[in-house]
């Protein structure tokens, strides 16, 4: 049988393209962004030291809670929406493996993640450039960061935030693929988030969760923009190694439960 993934793939952006929920996340973003601008001098003085300092800080707060949030709820309901309305066993009809299904639902998710990040970055640049100039970070001894190493890590900052976040966007079709309600995945995949992130501390399990690097890459963009020494090494690698694992873990385990499960009922 011909592989029917690129087909599929494409009926899922689709069918992405066609709901409300995105365009609200993009929106919900942007609204934050407009927020961050008016309360960043009250709240840090890394905001108010140049571009990049605002940026890092304005990236650091929208991917603290909301945008986390939306990249879950997106996810939870990419299988859940067609298992609970039963449109599920409609699509399975056709001559395709459910891996190429799961998998196409898993590159809708990813991408979904990248344009929202990427709405993100693009409304808290043009705020920045509002009161703010994107040139070589100095102090009273000259200068410490030309513009473009500056421009090179706020470029790699963001690149690194994709990799946790498309840990979570693994976990979010896991939870989608083992509760059949989309509601009710939404609010498992949500709190049990909530959960994690309240208990890992004083359960002793934050250098086990991923979770803890998903604004890592915006701390040291803030660091630059103050002229400090940042370092990606060791903890990057680390980053790479749990988010990596953990994305890798929860995509096999859903894959194998959708694979297995019986969906006529």
């Amino acid at each position: 049988m011909t592989s029917q993934f690129v087909p599929l793939l494409r009926n899922e952006i689709a069918k992405a393209v066609r709901r409300k929920l995105p365009y609200f996340g993009i929106f919900a973003v942007g609204l934050l962004c407009v927020i961050i601008y008016f309360i960043a001098g009250q709240l840090s003085n890394t905001a108010t030291a140049n571009a990049w300092g605002y940026v890092g800080f304005s990236m650091q707060l929208v991917f603290t809670d909301l945008g986390p949030i939306f990249i879950i709820v997106f996810a939870a309901m990419l299988v859940a929406e067609e298992t609970g309305a039963g449109t599920i066993r409609a699509a399975l009809a056709a001559p395709v493996y459910r891996w190429e299904l799961y998998l196409a639902k898993a590159v809708t998710g990813l991408l979904y993640m990248i344009v929202l990040s990427a709405a993100a970055l693009l409304f808290s640049v043009a705020l920045a450039k509002i009161h703010y100039h994107f040139g070589a970070v100095g102090d009273s001894a000259g200068v410490v960061y030309g513009r473009n190493q500056a421009m090179h890590e706020l470029l790699a900052s963001y690149a690194f935030s994709w990799i946790p976040l498309s840990a979570l966007v693994m976990y979010g079709i896991l939870i989608s693929t083992i509760v059949r309600t989309p509601g009710a995945a939404v609010a498992v995949g949500i709190s049990t988030l909530f959960v994690i992130e309240f208990t890992k501390h004083l359960a002793g399990l934050d250098p086990y969760i991923f979770t803890r690097y998903i604004t890592y890459s915006w701390l040291n963009l803030q660091q630059l923009a103050q002229g400090m020494d940042y370092q990606w090494r060791p903890e990057v690698w680390k980053m790479i190694e749990l988010s990596g694992v953990s994305a890798v873990v929860t995509f096999v385990a859903g894959l194998i439960i959708f694979v297995r499960q019986d969906l006529n009922h």
